[in-house]
């Protein structure tokens, strides 16, 4: 058994558009596989995106504390990727462009979605250099 947190806009299950920015979404949907199978699909607010700072600290210890062992992303800062890592939560790619939880999950139980290394989340900032 696994489960994954995919940040989500709100509590609309898998066919929710993926939220492209971790710290800043209003809900996380867990994702609960068995044998590349989905057993649950559970919804959980973001109760730190509307702090003034220290969102994504926050937002890692909240999908902590319900037993997320991966998480897709997109974008991720310094601080939330340091609490990810030292969390020992396996972080993957998601893609930049809008899609639902399904195609995420589709997509992650293909294999198309690359894992993060830890060594790269400790240097924070994923995908922000891009955009500038």
């Amino acid at each position: 058994m696994e489960i994954i947190a995919i940040p989500s806009f709100t509590p609309g299950g898998l066919n929710e558009p993926f939220h492209l920015e971790f710290g800043r979404c209003d809900t996380f949907t867990l994702v609960t596989l068995e044998r590349d199978e989905i057993t649950e699909v559970r919804v959980i607010e973001n109760v730190s995106v509307d702090e003034e700072s220290g969102k994504g600290t926050q937002a890692a210890k909240i999908i902590k504390n319900y037993g997320v062992e991966k998480l897709i992303i997109n974008e991720l800062g310094p601080n939330a990727s340091a609490s990810i890592n030292s969390f020992g939560i396996k972080v993957y790619q998601g893609p930049e462009e809008e899609v639902t939880l399904k195609e995420i999950i589709t997509l992650y139980l293909k294999g198309s979605l690359k894992m993060i290394s830890p060594d790269d989340l400790t240097k924070g900032m994923l995908n922000k250099d891009k955009k500038k």
